[in-house]
């Protein structure tokens, strides 16, 4: 029996930006180079603690390890990379949207370097962050950040394409089995 997606179109195209938007900000983090897999931070009892309990100074080098890595441009440089073939693969949603959508991600983007600050606090020692901070103004990583568009780009261009292979090797399974999926 075949299945027919046709009637869910609407839906899952919405679907498709919601997973969109997630997937960028997760990919953005880290192809920004937020590699989150350090141990919950320690904070000093001897100094200022802001609403959340963090340490203030630890909260400025946080603030300061973000800006030097350019988290919130390679954000925004992520996003927009997807943006066409987002806009290719979802016709039924206007331009106007995409637009609006690209406008927001880039004069809204210091919202995202506040969700970021809660992240590194949970995973970064302020020794790590000090290290993260002179990583990102030493040669090398000042190289990242320099290579980091490009990378995002590629690794974009070449997922597209590994996709494509996967989804056409399903599809042919599909196919073999009598399931016809229809545009």
């Amino acid at each position: 029996m075949p299945v027919q997606l046709a009637d869910a179109a609407a839906c899952l195209e919405l679907e498709r930006i919601h997973s969109f938007v997630r997937c960028s900000a997760g990919c953005a983090l880290l192809l920004a180079g937020f590699f989150v897999f350090g141990r919950p931070a320690a904070g000093s009892s001897q100094s200022p603690r802001s609403e959340s309990g963090t340490d203030t100074a630890k909260i400025v080098l946080i603030r300061h390890v973000i800006a030097a890595a350019q988290a919130a441009d390679q954000a925004v440089l992520a996003m927009e990379a997807g943006l066409p073939a987002q806009r290719a693969s979802n016709p039924r949603i206007p331009a106007v949207f995409w637009d609006r959508f690209a406008e927001r991600v880039r004069t809204r983007r210091a919202e995202f370097v506040e969700l970021l600050v809660p992240i590194y606090d949970q995973r970064f020692s302020p020794a790590e962050l000090r290290d993260l901070l002179a990583f990102y103004q030493s040669p090398l990583g000042r190289r990242l950040l320099e290579v980091q568009p490009d990378l995002t780009r590629d690794a974009m261009m070449a997922g597209q394409k590994w996709g494509m292979r996967l989804g056409a090797e399903i599809g042919q399974e599909l196919a073999a089995e009598g399931i016809r999926i229809q545009p």
